[in-house]
């Protein structure tokens, strides 16, 4: 059993403080950059990222369709790295996604927009790394080094950023006030003592599912990937209405599931799902602030009500985040060195 307080833990704690020193850092380039993108004609966003860099990518789909009202794609970087093919997007906006910024894909696609006569931005945590010589502007998290393996200031911070340009871009007032993000994030960690109980339940956990729908499918991704990365445990990840559409067949008397079911749109999906958990009696932790689909739950953590459901996204993967770390050490592993991986993948 690993007793030191993990680098993967110590960051997960950080996150209030980040969010809210990103916020300070980066909302005066955002509403310039807000500014010049609004005089430009665009009509696409590309998003293009790998790992947990994706999965924020796959939230920022989500949260500039439904603010910004522009079409979102998330980017297939082999299409260019390994097809050699190029794009026409002369009209659009293209966001590389990466913490370490040293992405050689990434960087590939962004070259290849910009001389396509795309607008380029790199999001990163490293100021002085390659993803700036392919961008026209830089957003920056201001989370300090991630040592850990595992991300996690790192996938908020990316998150917030999307939030602020969000923003910018809204043309409805269907963007939201990201600023009490970091107020919520620290609620989140509140939840630590009762994960640290609730992980012993799971200690011998092998295979699970993670369910998310709408603006926290994303959650669903890195969660699950968190999961696999320090945990070496096997976990799919599918939206709830995916998965009434076939993988529901897999589930079995103790199963494992866990799900983000924040009030909102897409409760009743979830509670519609639950209900047919139970029946088959699966073993169902919800992360959630409604009472009645938290008492339908095996276990549940309960987040502050007062969360909108737009905005719940980056509190409500704390937990998560948590829950991974220290299923890692009730399982006798350490989460800062998960086997035959490292903290800067290239790929090309």
């Amino acid at each position: 059993m690993i007793c030191r307080m993990s680098l993967m833990l110590e960051e997960i704690s950080q996150q209030p403080e980040a969010l809210a020193r990103t916020i300070a850092g980066e909302q005066g380039k955002i509403a310039k950059l807000g500014a010049t993108l609004r005089g430009r004609d665009i009509d696409l966003i590309v998003l293009v990222a790998r790992g947990s860099s994706d999965n924020a990518a796959l939230f920022g789909r989500y949260l500039l369709e439904l603010t910004a009202g522009i079409p979102v794609s998330l980017a297939a970087p082999s299409v260019y790295t390994m097809y050699g093919r190029s794009l026409r997007l002369n009209r659009a906006l293209v966001i590389g996604v990466s913490q370490s910024g040293e992405g050689q894909d990434i960087n590939h696609v962004l070259e290849s927009a910009r001389k396509s006569g795309a607008f380029t931005i790199g999001i990163t945590n490293e100021p002085t790394s390659s993803i700036v010589d392919f961008s026209d502007e830089v957003l920056l998290m201001h989370g300090g080094p991630e040592r850990s393996v595992a991300a996690t200031k790192t996938y908020t911070g990316q998150m917030l950023l999307f939030y602020m340009l969000a923003a910018q871009l809204s043309g409805n007032g269907q963007a939201p006030d990201f600023n009490i993000i970091p107020e919520h994030t620290a609620r989140a960690l509140e939840q630590q003592s009762t994960v640290a109980e609730l992980v012993r339940r799971y200690v011998f956990m092998e295979n699970c599912v993670v369910i998310g729908r709408g603006l926290n499918y994303a959650n669903s991704y890195e969660l699950a990937l968190k999961l696999m990365e320090t945990c070496y445990v096997v976990a799919e990840r599918f939206s709830s209405a995916d998965f009434l559409h076939g993988p529901l067949a897999m589930v079995e008397r103790h199963f494992p599931i866990i799900m983000f079911a924040p009030p909102g749109r897409v409760l009743a999906s979830a509670t519609e799902l639950m209900n047919r958990l139970v029946e088959l009696r699966a073993d169902t932790l919800v992360i959630t602030a409604d009472e009645r689909i938290a008492g339908m739950a095996t276990v549940a953590i309960r987040m502050p009500a007062e969360i909108d459901e737009i905005l719940s996204p980056v509190p409500y993967i704390v937990p998560g985040q948590l829950f991974a770390a220290l299923l890692a050490q009730s399982k006798g592993l350490d989460p800062d060195k998960p086997r035959s991986l490292s903290k800067v993948t290239r790929t090309l």
